[in-house]
């Protein structure tokens, strides 16, 4: 994924997106924005003012946006941003409500290439490996991650499942890694 500019017009696009809709798990909906009309109701784009109307054109070609009559539609790739976002957001809360989350999966070596993807996105989001195929994580990133696993889907052969677990017997190793008290 192409990485942004700490400042960039897109990235504080994509900011704005993150605030502004409770929806952004709904993949059913779709999520459209007028950058001028965004210009005119965030304070926060009027220093990019004359760069927006300069480089509209730059908006057309991001990977984050589809074009349609004008108007711009968050993409699949721009959903996954703001979402790994708001999960790097939640690595830095340090509040656990004393529930593991897990996720197990049996993908085929045929799709190595696909476990390995799913594999390094896990330890990304700040899993830690319990088993080959069994990741847990402290972090209530449930919605975040079922949400990525949808979008992921349609690469995806095998089957991944979500669970959320009350207690893991000897955990001790696991608390310490995630800095977690008793």
């Amino acid at each position: 994924m192409k990485k942004l500019k700490k400042y960039s017009l897109i990235k504080r696009i994509l900011f704005i997106l993150m605030d502004k809709y409770e929806d952004l798990f709904d993949l059913s909906i779709m999520i459209m924005f007028n950058p001028h009309e965004l210009m005119r109701t965030r304070g926060s784009l009027m220093e990019y003012r004359n760069h927006l109307y300069k480089n509209i054109y730059n908006l057309n070609k991001s990977p984050y946006f589809d074009v349609k009559d004008g108007k711009f539609y968050l993409n699949y790739k721009g959903r996954i941003e703001i979402i790994r976002q708001i999960i790097k957001d939640k690595r830095g809360i340090r509040l656990w409500d004393h529930k593991w989350r897990a996720i197990i999966f049996d993908v085929p070596e045929k799709n190595r290439h696909e476990r390995n993807f799913l594999r390094k996105e896990l330890k990304w989001m700040g899993f830690k490996e319990l088993q080959h195929s069994v990741w847990i994580t402290p972090y209530d990133i449930e919605k975040e991650l079922l949400c990525l696993l949808k979008l992921w889907h349609k690469d995806f052969k095998g089957d991944i499942r979500f669970l959320k677990v009350e207690k893991i017997i000897n955990d001790q190793d696991f608390r310490k890694t995630f800095s977690l008290q008793k």
